[in-house]
């Protein structure tokens, strides 16, 4: 790699292995070469409809291919990937593209002509996505076959809503995205993995990236509910199976048979409580062979502890420990994080974190003498976690 572009993870990867398989999507696949070109073709697409360095450009669509593409093209053409979440409601999404100040709005096809009255409305440009084998480059015939890609690592690539009030765009930029999916974050096998997040989430996208990191398989779902997860997990013998505390409730409760392929079975919450007491016992039974964990994350820090498989028996008040790049503390009966994970500020302008480069969660924790954080949820949190299933798209 020639730096910490995230266009460049595609990149790497396609030189090492070009004829494994990066993504399948039902009867569809891409090896890595694949996604490379297809890549280059968005970023090419992009600069078509004249979109340029910096450019905020909001994508909202199923899992596809495509979108995939996209996801890397928007990256080697400068531009800044902001996924939405389609099945957050109308209302939730126009508020959403208001705030994210973009100036294109992609849709699938079977979103064109929602994605049209919203463009409408929110006074932005709308494009279809094409297919990704169809997708045309844009090129002339002066212009050379790969996209010039002058962007820096401290450049944004991804501006990711979170929030159930107004929405906060927070913005990564390609260090940070790279960093935090590096195989040294999260040590990963380049095995098959089943993603059990929508793509309007940037737990999604963190996942996909890892593991292309790592130069494994992805499997994408149209719609990862708990059924479509376990028949995924059965069909493609995967090994790995990333998903939110409730989304895994409802895979123990559909077919845990299902699960015998695995070996990894991660938790990933994106705020306190990380897993409901239990669920982790749970996922052990189903799972003989796999190693559980347990992270605790934030589109704003990214992990910021991990729950191994050897202390989830023995510590089930914990978090886990600090995650490796994350520092914490406590303060107050508060947790705060700063490190090189941390994300570059929101999309309105404002600063994340303190001069200090401290930044404040707002989760009440506290830290034990053997360095695992603990973080106060009452019974309620604890439910709604449980409760709290992947959206549909």
């Amino acid at each position: 790699m020639t730096g910490l572009l995230l266009g460049e993870v595609f990149r790497s990867a396609a030189r090492a292995v070009p004829h494994r398989t990066a993504a399948v999507l039902g009867e569809r696949a891409l090896t890595f070469a694949g996604l490379d070109a297809a890549a280059d073709r968005a970023a090419w697409f992009l600069a078509a409809h004249g979109v340029r360095r910096g450019d905020r450009v909001v994508c909202l669509a199923g899992a596809s291919l495509g979108a995939a593409a996209l996801f890397a093209g928007a990256a080697r053409a400068g531009a800044v990937f902001v996924p939405v979440d389609a099945g957050a409601g109308r209302a939730r999404v126009a508020e959403v593209v208001r705030a994210a100040g973009a100036g294109l709005l992609l849709t699938d096809a079977a979103r064109a002509e929602a994605g049209a009255c919203l463009a409408r409305s929110s006074a932005v440009r709308h494009v279809v996505l094409p297919d990704v084998d169809d997708a045309p480059d844009g090129r002339t015939a002066e212009q050379p076959e790969q996209p010039l890609d002058q962007t820096a690592e401290a450049d944004p690539c991804v501006i990711v809503f979170t929030g159930s009030g107004r929405p906060r765009g927070v913005v990564l930029s390609h260090r940070v995205c790279v960093l935090r999916t590096h195989p040294g974050c999260r040590p990963e096998r380049n095995d098959v993995l089943v993603c059990g997040f929508a793509p309007g989430q940037w737990s999604a996208w963190a996942a996909l990236l890892r593991q292309w990191q790592a130069r494994g398989t992805a499997v994408l779902l149209e719609r990862p509910d708990p059924v479509a997860i376990c028949q995924a997990v059965r069909g493609h013998g995967a090994e790995r199976l990333v998903c939110a505390p409730g989304t895994w409730r409802g895979v123990l409760d559909t077919a845990p048979h299902h699960l015998a392929s695995l070996r990894c079975a991660d938790v990933e919450a994106t705020g306190p409580p990380a897993a409901a007491p239990g669920l982790l016992e749970d996922i052990r039974t189903a799972t003989p062979h796999a190693r559980v964990r347990a992270f605790l994350t934030s589109p704003e820090t990214g992990d910021v502890a991990v729950l191994d498989h050897a202390d989830a028996r023995r510590r089930p008040d914990s978090c886990g420990l600090p995650a490796p790049g994350a520092e914490v503390r406590v303060a107050g009966g508060e947790l705060y994080v700063r490190g090189p994970l941390l994300c570059d500020g929101y999309a309105d302008g404002k600063e994340a974190a303190a001069r200090d480069g401290w930044f404040r969660t707002g989760w009440p924790a506290a830290a034990e003498a053997d360095g695992h954080l603990c973080l106060q949820a009452d019974s309620a949190a604890y439910e709604a976690a449980e409760r709290a299933v992947a959206p549909s798209p």
